[in-house]
């Protein structure tokens, strides 16, 4: 197990080592700070954003909304996940609806949440909608690739619903649901970036990437960029935590 970490610790840092590598020689090949920024330059609007006071209230306020529309989406994907995935008539009535969330696009979302919602919750909703689709539709398949076999034997024995659920189908769920979370947490940060570019809240991270844009800061953009790379990589981090707990 160490040497397998070991290894992906290296096989990680070669990886952003030659990343580096060649963004600087793009960056020397354009020579010109406002298409690509050197990595340098990147690094030090880096450390003026994070000592700026107004920081950790952004992220804070960024996360809050992720969260929050994570933990919604979460609860309706897995109660109507198992509604739709043990009853065909609720499954085919959820359909049309998860179809046209999945079709509408992002872009239309956002504007449609701003006209509804004020700018402060606009990007919760535009959250929601996106990875609701990704955790129901997991808990579905959870449940319909259960083995028919061991659904046919445990129903032979008289097994009671309850140890069914429990033995039977939960673990087949957490093996999709753990995988949903994971792409979902990442997506649903992008997509909550992304709104609050549009809606603008007061101190968030959408609205600082919208002022460096603005200022015609690109280092600022790559910069804020990153950070929330790091964001999306720490949280998928503590979702593998819990998972192995």
């Amino acid at each position: 197990m160490k040497t397998k970490n070991s290894k992906e610790l290296l096989y990680t840092a070669l990886s952003i080592i030659t990343l580096l590598i060649l963004w600087k020689v793009v960056s020397v090949i354009v020579d010109k700070e406002i298409l690509i920024p050197s990595p340098e330059k990147t690094f030090i609007e880096i450390i003026s954003i994070i000592r700026a006071p107004y920081f950790i209230v952004a992220v804070m306020n960024t996360l809050k909304r992720a969260l929050i529309g994570f933990v919604i989406a979460l609860g309706a994907g897995i109660g109507l996940g198992l509604m739709g995935g043990f009853f065909k008539p609720m499954y085919y009535l959820l359909r049309p609806i998860v179809l046209i969330n999945k079709a509408v696009p992002t872009m239309a979302m956002i504007l449609l949440a701003l006209i509804w919602l004020e700018s402060e919750k606009a990007p919760i909703l535009v959250g929601f909608v996106v990875i609701f689709p990704i955790i129901y539709e997991n808990v579905v398949q959870g449940i319909r690739n259960v083995d028919v076999k061991l659904v046919e034997m445990m129903d032979m024995y008289d097994i009671n619903k309850l140890d069914k659920l429990k033995d039977l189908y939960m673990p087949s769920i957490k093996s999709y649901l753990h995988g949903a979370m994971s792409a979902a947490m990442g997506l649903n940060l992008k997509i909550i970036i992304a709104a609050e570019v549009l809606s603008q809240p007061r101190l968030s991270m959408g609205t600082s990437f919208q002022i460096e844009k603005a200022n015609l800061n690109t280092a600022g953009v790559f910069a804020w960029s990153l950070i929330a790379i790091c964001i999306a990589g720490i949280l998928e981090q503590t979702l593998k935590v819990m998972k192995n707990r």
